[in-house]
């Protein structure tokens, strides 16, 4: 149980889909920055395991015209046509949440991520620490580091401007418990003003030797196309 738990929990910690009950009033959506959420907006993703080439997949997230409060906010709720899962997105002044649901252990997990800050100087930093409960408390750290602002960035055959670049490195300090063990990761967010969320590269390798786990993740997804 342990081995699958830790095999899994930072390539979790990267996915974004939650369920829940939603409020069903339409409601007017918030301004457009880095994320449109007009009703009816979609966007078509590619995502590529280059480890596994059988999980490749495309998928589509289409805004709705329905909202759900949770953690004191109002999220605007988009669905996935992969998972079947809706996922959750809120825009306060220029802070950009989402909730993030998984399961481990048999236990549901939902995680509100502050993924993006859109009037920060070029490398800053926040962190957030969050406590998972696997049968035991384990503390968790993500550190979203903006490092790079008003780029250009070619996603396939579209270049966009105006760009950010999103660090995430995931730390979990119980592995510095466990002898010879090691967490290492390069995930980077690129969001487009309007279009938000252009490509994700995510690259994890997790070595716990007492365990018997080396997990090495290596996944890309991009945006194909997008229809607002």
């Amino acid at each position: 149980m342990k081995k699958m738990l830790f095999g899994t929990l930072a390539s979790c910690l990267i996915l974004a889909s939650c369920s829940k009950s939603d409020d069903p009033t339409p409601v007017a959506p918030a301004a457009d920055k880095f994320m449109s959420l007009t009703a009816g907006s979609s966007w078509n993703y590619a995502f590529t395991d280059n480890n596994t080439p059988a999980n490749n997949n495309n998928y589509t997230l289409t805004s709705t015209n329905r909202d759900s409060t949770a953690a004191g906010k109002s999220y605007h709720v988009f669905t996935n046509s992969n998972s079947g899962r809706n996922e959750y997105y809120n825009i306060t002044g220029s802070d950009y949440y989402t909730l993030q649901a998984f399961s481990l252990g048999g236990t549901d997990t939902t995680l509100e991520n502050l993924y993006l800050k859109d009037n920060v100087a070029l490398n800053t930093t926040w962190d957030q620490n969050y406590t998972l409960d696997l049968g035991l408390p384990v503390g968790v750290t993500v550190t979203n580091k903006i490092v790079g602002k008003d780029i250009s960035k070619t996603v396939g055959t579209k270049t966009f401007t105006g760009v950010i670049d999103v660090l995430t490195t995931i730390n979990i300090p119980t592995l510095a418990t466990l002898p010879g063990s090691s967490l290492t990761t390069d995930i980077h967010y690129y969001y487009a003003p309007r279009y938000g969320m252009i490509e994700n590269d995510a690259k994890i390798d997790l070595d716990v030797p007492a365990a018997s786990i080396t997990q090495h993740t290596d996944t890309k997804t991009t945006l194909v196309s997008a229809n607002f």
